[in-house]
């Protein structure tokens, strides 16, 4: 209850999402307790330095490829009708409809781990022996979860990204307001465009989350190393990150501007 009423005080009076970046905090958190264990890995022999800088560097990479994913867009040219209102001539203007890659953002992931966390939690409570023998196969690291997991990743981007962009209402706001892409008519074909063009950003942004996810699995089986921030995690982060960047830099030109205005005060003349 204090970290929710925390994080709507953040919300209200600071930058950024309050709840969103109790979340990083806490993930970021765990950064030197990972690095002090891996030095412990080393000292020890558990693991060669080899093997900690290898998967520090996919690390890197895969910071590095989420936040070039993330600002990926599909730009959809638009322009606009020219109308004569009066004897003046309005419209005319060329704009673009941004599409996102990972329209569905990291609710994919999270959902599809919770649904994969409830057959171990109903083992937990149970004694019979088939139940625990299913949950097995549930558990992180098996190929029966990665399949499922990958597949309930797969199934929520398109479910939540139908859900957060209706094609159908962006055609009908483009038609009434004099808007249309080149070389399409407006109506039922701009709502088939954007949707044709939607799916496939949709399919290759779920590729991109499953592989997200799903390396850290594979680091941890193949080198025994294990790899402190799962893919949610790293998500999470860059995304925490680049929203919270992005509103200090709409502050800072909003200062701009008002200390522009202030400057440039113009006196009255009294008749």
């Amino acid at each position: 209850i204090f970290l929710m009423w925390l994080g709507e005080q953040i919300t209200e009076f600071g930058i950024g999402n309050g709840i969103s970046l109790i979340i990083f905090a806490g993930i970021i958190a765990r950064l030197p307790g990972a690095l002090l264990n891996s030095f412990r890995l080393i000292s020890t022999g558990e693991a060669t330095l080899f093997t900690v800088l290898f998967v520090l560097l996919i690390m890197v990479a895969v910071l590095v490829g989420i936040v070039y994913v993330e600002r990926a867009l599909r730009k959809i040219p638009i322009q606009y009708a020219k109308r004569m209102v009066g004897r003046k001539l309005y419209g005319g203007q060329t704009s673009h409809l941004p599409l996102r890659l990972n329209t569905a953002g990291v609710i994919p992931p999270i959902f599809a781990s919770s649904i994969l966390m409830f057959p171990a939690t109903v083992s937990n409570f149970s004694n019979v022996e088939w139940v625990k023998q299913i949950a097995s196969y549930f558990l992180p690291g098996t190929v029966w979860y990665s399949v499922i997991y990958v597949g309930l990743i797969v199934f929520f981007c398109y479910f939540y990204t139908a859900i957060i962009f209706d094609p159908k209402d962006i055609a009908e706001n483009l038609k009434n307001h004099g808007g249309f892409i080149p070389g399409i008519r407006p109506g039922e074909k701009t709502k088939e465009y954007i949707d044709k063009v939607l799916s496939r950003l949709t399919f290759w942004g779920a590729i991109y989350v499953s592989v997200v996810c799903i390396l850290p699995m594979i680091l941890i089986k193949q080198f025994n190393v294990p790899f402190y921030y799962g893919g949610t995690a790293l998500l999470i982060v860059v995304g925490v990150a680049m929203d919270t960047m992005a509103q200090v830099q709409s502050y800072f030109i909003s200062g701009q501007y008002e200390g522009l205005m202030g400057k440039t005060k113009i006196k009255g003349r009294r008749f």
